[in-house]
């Protein structure tokens, strides 16, 4: 997913509003703006004059967004892989705990922040390394695969990675003929449903004692709620310039009514695709707010609409007012352990293997 770029030239706050005010984001209000252009103005120079990244995912409020350079921004899987690559010694993570702690994996010795360490997730929050240790005892010998969001406890106990971007051709590269999915119910369900009998997908809550999870943004669309947007917003099933686009995390019937299902970075791509081709006019997103937001920016000849009632919370936790403190600490050489992610040596070592399994897999 691409956006405006951060200013790295000309860092004036005159510049910075002028940035800003160019990408004409309907959802950015000029009190917005005005608001916040001096917190933004200077992040970047304090970015700048240190050399920090800071990775955004697609989940990030616009302002949030776009502090972010376009190959700093993405899905878990495109974050995860610049985080590989960077060679800066301090990297932000504008995303949730279980990002930073991958991007800390990848990089041992770098200096990983994030602006809230309480920023959790559903998924992440309601499954432990024990409940991999269960499902590994009542399927002997099967291997498991992890979505990355999930804690690196719970990883180091897993085969292998992967995203929501990668899960398919990850899960048919696995040997045997059964694999291991968690934490997500939805989508191991959605996994089983795309292989169609090519893999069988064994997963938590599946009549085998052990819990799984949800993700608390994705599970409250419903296949009443997607019927409803296709007659509301004129979505037909075999229009081709008006798309009605899920993400992995919802429920199967959703998943199913869906004209295209991926990841963020997969969806973007393809409104993307159908943009240049001059085949897109409409667009319904069933994720997670802000997502939309930032593909409008992107894409201001489609007409896009979402369910903004539905909102990731600990996303939300991530502002503009809490990553300017991480910088000034940088800036004076204060200490960061408020915002510093760490992980016991031998945690890292072995939630690094199936991470990196994962990306030789998509590199």
């Amino acid at each position: 997913m691409e956006s405006s770029s951060a200013v790295t030239h000309d860092l004036t706050l005159e510049s910075v509003k002028e940035e800003i005010y160019s990408r004409n984001n309907p959802t950015l209000t000029p009190i917005d703006i005005e608001a916040h252009a001096s917190t933004v103005h200077r992040i970047l120079e304090l970015k700048k004059k240190h050399d920090v990244v800071i990775l955004g995912h697609n989940y990030m409020e616009p302002l949030v967004f776009g502090i972010s350079e376009q190959n700093e921004q993405g899905d878990s899987l495109a974050l995860s892989m610049t985080a590989v690559q960077t060679d800066s010694q301090y990297i932000i993570f504008n995303g949730v705990r279980f990002m930073a702690e991958t991007a800390k994996i990848l990089n041992p010795e770098k200096t990983v922040l994030i602006a809230d360490k309480t920023a959790g997730c559903s998924l992440a929050d309601d499954f432990s390394a024990q409940d991999v240790r269960n499902l590994k005892e009542k399927y002997p010998g099967v291997p498991v695969m992890i979505y990355i969001n999930s804690y690196a406890e719970a990883k180091a106990e897993c085969d292998v990675c992967c995203t929501s971007a990668n899960a398919e051709q990850i899960a048919l590269e696995m040997p045997g003929d059964e694999l291991i999915f968690v934490p997500d119910l939805f989508f191991a369900q959605n996994l089983e449903m795309v292989l169609k009998g090519k893999k069988k997908i064994l997963y938590p809550g599946n009549d085998n004692g052990t819990k799984g999870a949800v993700c608390q943004v994705h599970e409250k669309f419903s296949l009443e709620d997607i019927l409803s947007v296709r007659r509301t917003f004129g979505i037909d099933r075999d229009s081709e310039n008006r798309m009605l686009y899920v993400h992995w995390e919802c429920k199967p019937e959703v998943l199913q009514e869906a004209d295209f299902y991926g990841s963020t970075t997969q969806i973007s791509n393809d409104i993307s695709r159908r943009v240049r081709n001059g085949g897109l006019e409409k667009a319904f997103i069933a994720s997670e707010c802000e997502l939309t937001s930032n593909l409008m920016e992107e894409f201001p000849t489609v007409e896009f609409a979402t369910a903004c009632s539905i909102r990731c919370s600990h996303m939300a936790q991530i502002s503009l007012d809490k990553i300017r403190p991480i910088l000034e600490a940088i800036d004076s050489g204060s200490d960061l352990s408020k915002w510093e992610v760490t992980l016991p040596e031998k945690i890292v070592q072995r939630a690094s293997k199936p991470i990196q399994r994962m990306l030789s897999f998509s590199s």
